[in-house]
């Protein structure tokens, strides 16, 4: 048998990493430059690249490279492979934003160069979502190929999707470069240890910082392909043409995510992964309210703005800044990019709110109306906050301005005052928070109205000698006076979490970002404990008297609010607890004033179901986590499941943890180096100076525990709460209904907009493992559509006519 060997050339260049943005343009120039030198000289080579961004520069800084690579991509001697727009993250990224990756690659490539697309290639992410299989096969790909977790001896295999679906997958033998002049080595090394197979894939070039092909490794490669004719013959070649010789019919077949491998990308750097999540979020929030103002209003607005943020978003994904393994320059320059593109957002999104505000009647005197916005395709029931400032401040000693909250029909609903987000002494700046039914995708009206008390003092709370507790129809939570830990967490009757749990654990961690050489943190070397009520008063600022600490810092007929204060070491934690009194949740809040270089924090909940099963979301689909201890990753949620019950921790930008015996070990922030790269044994760090630990001071994290049926829509709405503001509007215009209407929270419409003909694209997934039959309605188009579902399918719809189509 004559074996056959196909030689990948491409030049792995990190956009960013060690260096920033402006430096990863100039090596793609340089980079893309030297390899259309060498595909004009040499007959038969093909240099292989991806990722859009990168053409993109080359395309606006040096266009007369961009038209030589145009014409050699006619020519077939450069092949455009992969078709995203970089290689991003792939597990902590949602399906949503995969979807994004490839659109926005797609469509330039198409554009620029007429290509598409069979082959996906993400050789460098830490892991890779079994979600993306669905997404893939759904984009019209066939094949993946990927390079860690390194398992070379399987090399090929149809990986499997949630909903069944299949795609050929392909690790990669000896990684995705090689250095100058070494090719020829790893050709060999591959014969060596593969004698018997009949096809193989070389990937060689210059990598990291870019290179590609060099001349010796160019003769290097013709010296031993005319050595070795009689028995290999060894081919330039590309992606494509390397899985058309694979026998997809017979290969093994894997049900399961690829991962996880650099367990600490999924901690490092916990405010680029919550800015993630927060662009995300605001992404999705602004497409659906621009498309409600567009159905109801038939209003236009900036879509460059929108495309552009889609562009920012999917940079920040990429595979060395989202897991936090970048140097502390791009760290800086991507939480730049995130905030500018939501405050860009944020401006679409207000227009387009204050349009859907048009035909609400102007208020009746002395009543301060409240807008509420909700995203969502079906009612959310919940707690909102609100503050607005008076029409006079009143300076009375001891008046306070208390509010009564009514819906739409005028009907009281539950409400508070609470302290506003400034610090004020007077009767001015109001705080009111209320629990309300937001009708679907629209604006729903509230009103409060205001009266003046002699002598207000917040009501009192429900206690007893060793808890601060709040009991409702359907839940109870207690919080311990002493500890202040969670004491007990009760749903229906049923006891889901152990007394004194919630503890704040500190495990050994050392300078690597990426967690190399590791799978698990398992060295626990302390825990937080309630401070003094005289270290209480000193920690907030008032030393000499005395603060409980553990106390109550608001409370009313809709919820009580605890505050506890904790300490390891040098590193504090402020701890809240929300206590709801109409619901079935329990929120925690904490500020961790992180001090401690070297360590991980991990937020532990024990359950009452010491055998139960770990599961999170991932991109699309639900997945069982590691129960052994070792670090896992997870998306919006994750949480413990037995017999029918599921007691879920949803968050908003914490992706890594551990599970083990019912137990939940939520990793919240690591403190290593930045960048710090283990090689050999060599000591990994200089000792002798202060270097920048990752992490270091106040980082903030929210959760909900909940044991709610619907977690992946109670996730959305977590992710994608209400919006919800005091405006005072003119009377005038038509009031809009609802545009986007749902009757299923097992199906998630987790996308829906207009392109600028007003079409409507939907995006809707099947969020259990049972087929789903639901109902869509989007009134203003005529569309009222039952729709079918396999398990955890996701289908991409576009409006036809009168009905929702793939």
């Amino acid at each position: 048998m004559k074996q056959k060997l196909h030689l990948l050339c491409n030049a792995h260049l990190d956009p960013v990493w060690l260096w920033q943005w402006k430096e990863g343009a100039a090596e793609a120039i340089s980079t893309f430059r030297v390899a259309a030198d060498f595909c004009e000289e040499y007959d038969g080579f093909v240099f292989n690249h991806n990722e859009a961004v990168l053409y993109q520069w080359v395309e606006e800084y040096e266009p007369e490279l961009f038209r030589r690579i145009q014409k050699l991509v006619a020519e077939k001697k450069w092949h455009i492979m992969g078709g995203w727009y970089l290689q991003p993250d792939c597990v902590m990224t949602s399906g949503e934003s995969i979807l994004n990756q490839i659109d926005l690659g797609q469509s330039y490539f198409k554009e620029k160069f007429g290509a598409s697309f069979e082959t996906a290639i993400n050789f460098d992410p830490f892991g890779h979502s079994r979600g993306l299989v669905q997404i893939l096969a759904k984009k019209g790909y066939k094949n993946y190929i990927y390079m860690r977790p390194s398992e070379e001896e399987t090399f090929d295999f149809n990986w499997v999707g949630f909903d069944g679906s299949k795609i050929c997958a392909h690790n990669i033998f000896g990684g995705y470069a090689t250095l100058k002049g070494n090719a020829r080595e790893k050709i060999e090394d591959y014969l060596k240890k593969y004698p018997g197979k009949e096809n193989g894939l070389i990937l060689w070039g210059i990598g990291n910082h870019g290179g590609g092909p060099s001349r010796i490794d160019m003769e290097n490669i013709a010296a031993i392909r005319e050595e070795l004719k009689d028995t290999c013959d060894i081919v330039h070649s590309d992606t494509d043409s390397y899985f058309a010789t694979v026998d997809k019919e017979n290969l093994p077949e894997r049900k399961a995510s690829l991962g996880p491998t650099m367990v600490g990308c999924y901690t490092s750097q916990v405010r680029i992964k919550q800015a993630h999540r927060a662009l995300e979020n605001k992404l999705m929030q602004t497409e659906k309210i621009v498309a409600c103002a567009k159905l109801s209003k038939g209003a236009d607005f900036d879509a460059d703005t929108i495309f552009r943020a889609r562009k920012d978003l999917a940079f920040s994904q990429f595979h060395d800044i989202l897991p936090g393994s970048a140097i502390k320059p791009v760290e800086e320059d991507s939480l730049r990019l995130f905030h500018h593109a939501e405050e860009d957002l944020d401006r679409v999104f207000a227009k387009a709110f204050f349009t859907l505000c048009d035909g609400q009647p102007k208020p009746q005197d002395k009543q301060i109306p409240v807008m509420v916005y909700n995203p969502h395709p079906y009612a959310v029931e919940g707690d909102f906050e609100v503050e607005f400032l008076l029409e006079n401040q009143n300076w009375n000693d001891g008046e306070q301005t208390v509010a009564t909250v009514f819906d739409e029909n005028g009907t009281p609903v539950p409400c508070q005052n609470e302290k506003p987000a400034c610090t004020f002494n007077l009767d001015w700046i109001q705080k009111v928070s209320f629990h309300g039914t937001a009708k679907p995708s629209g604006i729903t009206r509230f009103n409060c109205a205001l009266r003046v008390e002699k002598d207000y003092t917040m009501p009192a709370y429900t206690e007893n000698e060793d808890t601060i507790f709040v009991k409702n129809e359907t839940a109870s939570v207690a919080i311990s006076k002493k500890t202040g830990l969670i004491a007990s967490y009760v749903v229906n009757g049923k006891s889901l979490l152990k007394s004194q749990t919630g503890v704040l654990e500190v495990y050994r961690d050392d300078e690597d970002p990426w967690a190399m050489r590791v799978s698990a943190f398992p060295e626990k070397i302390g825990e937080f404990s309630l401070i003094s009520d005289e270290d209480t008063s000193d920690f907030i600022g008032y030393e000499g008297e005395i603060v409980p600490g553990v106390r109550v810092i608001e409370n009313g007929d809709l919820r009580t609010v605890v505050q506890a204060i904790f300490r390891y070491d040098k590193t504090y934690a402020v701890t809240e607890y929300t206590l709801p009194k109409h619901g079935a949740y329990l929120d925690v809040h904490h500020r961790l004033f992180s001090a401690n270089a070297n360590k991980m924090i991990k937020y532990r909940l024990d359950t009452t179901m010491p055998n139960g099963v770990p599961v999170g979301q991932t991109a699309f689909g639900v997945q069982e986590l590691l129960n052994d201890g070792s670090e896992d990753c997870y998306q919006k949620w994750c949480g413990i499941q037995k017999d029918g019950t599921c007691l879920a921790v949803l968050n908003r930008g914490t992706y890594g943890g551990s599970f083990s015996g019912g137990s939940m070990f939520l990793s919240l922030l690591r403190t290593p180096l930045y960048s710090a790269f283990p090689i050999l044994d060599r000591q990994v760090a200089p000792h002798n100076r202060y270097l920048d630990h990752i992490d270091m001071g106040m980082r903030e994290f929210s959760f909900r525990i909940t044991a709610t049926s619907h977690t992946d829509a109670e996730a959305a709405v977590y992710n994608e709460p209400p919006f919800v503001i005091s405006f005072f509007p003119s009377g005038e215009g038509t009031m809009c209904d609802s545009t986007v209407l749902c009757d299923s929270r097992d199906v998630l419409i987790s996308s829906y907009k207009t392109d600028a003909a007003g079409n409507m694209s939907v995006h809707m997934h099947n969020t259990t493992d049972k087929t789903q039959s639901v109902i869509v309605n989007i009134p203003a188009k005529g569309i009222s559509q039952e729709l079918t579902f396999a398990p955890f399918e996701l289908k991409l719809l576009k409006e036809q006519g009168k009905t929702l189509c793939e």
